[in-house]
């Protein structure tokens, strides 16, 4: 009965073969989990645009102004009119008035917008808190990194006579590259960078349209960018 083995040559080469078979396998998976990793890192950051577009969109589309003095007074002379007594009219002028707003700073590649919304939810049941809110969203350095930028919604269930938002701060978007607000003026027919309702030309009006947008940078090359912006 024939018992021959393999010879050292034939062992050598059959593992030599074998590490050949295993490098191309490994190498087709890291293939295959880099493109994976690549992917990931892009979905999330489109992932995180998307939620902080959204949530912009939603604040400002809630944005809201109360009338200013002039118009409350000529209020104040339609509700004697209508009614004849000048106790509410009186009522009306004396009504305490607390600061709205609607303000848009251009500031290059890290704009700052504030306003009042509507947008405020009561969290807790009997909260003394009503619909009404100031935010702000705005580019600011990250507190643990200097060069990573991040996107910052601050929020304050309460108005009062001051167009600063100090309130609760999150990160809305974590290292952003540029946030850039533009603003319809229907009058002029035009966008522009800057909004200001305590500035006669847009007192007492807001944009018709805000156009949002936000990049990123491309997790594939550093020096290219992924653009998110508002219909």
């Amino acid at each position: 009965m024939n018992r021959r083995g393999f010879t050292l040559i034939e062992v050598l080469v059959s593992m030599a073969v074998l590490a050949m078979i295993m490098a191309s396998v490994w190498s087709s998976t890291k293939q295959s989990l880099d493109s994976k990793e690549r992917v990931e890192k892009r979905d999330r950051i489109y992932q995180n645009g998307r939620v902080a577009l959204r949530k912009i969109a939603d604040d400002i589309s809630m944005a809201f102004l109360i009338k200013s003095p002039a118009e409350r007074a000529a209020a104040a002379a339609t509700a004697v009119a209508a009614t004849g007594t000048a106790s509410t009219a009186a009522e009306v002028q004396t009504r305490p008035r607390p600061i709205t707003f609607f303000i848009g700073e251009d500031r290059g590649e890290r704009d700052e917008v504030r306003f009042t919304t509507l947008s405020n939810i009561r969290l807790f049941k009997n909260a003394k808190q009503s619909d009404q809110a100031k935010v702000s969203y705005s580019a600011q350095a990250d507190p643990e990194d200097s060069q990573k930028i991040n996107l910052v919604r601050t929020f304050s269930p309460y108005l009062n006579e001051e167009s600063t938002v100090e309130g609760t701060s999150y990160v809305a978007a974590e290292n952003i590259r540029e946030f850039s607000v533009e603003y319809y003026d229907l009058r002029k027919q035009e966008w522009g960078r800057t909004w200001n309702t305590e500035s006669i030309d847009w007192k007492d009006r807001l944009p018709r349209a805000v156009r949002v947008t936000i990049s990123f940078p491309d997790p594939d090359d550093d020096r290219e960018s992924i653009v998110l912006r508002t219909a």
